[in-house]
């Protein structure tokens, strides 16, 4: 019997459940904000769910050799040795991903391309979530900062990041920006539904049309045409879909990315980013 602990660190909410043998056996969610030691939380979860054999984090930033790098989002889950010490209060093997890869791993096993050489991923949620399968391998790049879509920077764009640059592309383009973005352009109706009732406002265009480009940016320099498109905003009611895919297909630099082209639009499910950490802790998936 193997049992692991799969928690999800986002921006806004922090997700954690237990899978024994495949099977979930619950998922609970609280708001990130809400801890402030989350080697003490994650210690006291422990004593809450008995016999753990795995711990497995994703968190929402750059981690590289199960070491944190820079969490822009979450100030106080900057601990470069996170892991370690969790270990060391728990005794429990840890493993630290980005929080991408758990929703990439499930994802990839739902869909059946787990042996399918390049796909590219989005997730639109409180950023900018993204992941490159590139020749069978997880691109991760010399310090861990590769497919850092979101801090690209877009000309013209001089709106500070939480990174502390300026310009990221998710300023503008994200779940965050289009809040700001309903909220400044003083839209009408309940936020849950801009879709429905602003899809042809000047600006929602816009948010659309750059979330378009970025995907064809990243496929014109990695020449892959198998996609995955997720998250939070993208679930959103009246999201423009199709929209969105004759966006992309109208940057493509080549016919053949355009006549190979798949995308797989993906649901967000609360349970998903749990099950993907199983598959991490199994060796599933890279």
């Amino acid at each position: 019997m193997t049992r692991v602990l799969g928690i999800d660190i986002g921006g806004t909410h922090t997700r954690y459940g237990v899978i024994e043998n495949d099977k979930l056996i619950s998922v609970e969610k609280l708001p990130t904000n809400s801890i402030e030691d989350f080697s003490e939380f994650i210690k006291e979860l422990l004593k809450t769910f008995n016999n753990i054999d795995k711990t497995v984090i994703g968190v929402p930033g750059i981690v590289y050799q199960n070491e944190i790098i820079n969490i822009p989002n979450v100030a106080n889950l900057n601990v470069k040795n996170l892991a370690s010490i969790i270990e060391n209060k728990t005794k429990v093997k840890t493993i630290i991903k980005r929080d991408v890869q758990l929703l990439f791993n499930y994802d990839v096993n739902q869909l059946g391309l787990d042996h399918e050489p390049g796909i590219l991923a989005f997730y639109l949620g409180t950023g900018i979530g993204n992941f490159i399968k590139v020749n069978n391998e997880i691109l991760e790049g010399t310090h861990g900062f590769a497919s850092e879509l979101g801090h690209v920077p877009v000309a013209g764009n001089t709106k500070v990041c939480p990174c502390g640059k300026i310009g990221c592309a998710e300023t503008i383009i994200s779940g965050k920006a289009l809040v700001q973005l309903y909220e400044e352009e003083n839209l009408s109706g309940d936020f849950l539904d801009v879709f429905v009732n602003h899809q042809n406002h000047p600006k929602i265009i816009n948010f659309i049309v750059g979330f378009s480009e970025l995907i064809a940016f990243e496929m014109n320099i990695f020449d892959i045409t198998k996609l995955i498109i997720g998250g939070g905003v993208i679930n959103m009611k009246g999201f423009p879909k199709a929209t969105l895919k004759k966006l992309i297909e109208k940057h493509l630099r080549s016919v053949s990315l355009l006549k190979d082209l798949s995308i797989y639009f993906v649901e967000d499910t609360p349970q998903k980013s749990i099950l993907g950490a199983a598959l991490i802790a199994k060796g599933d998936c890279k």
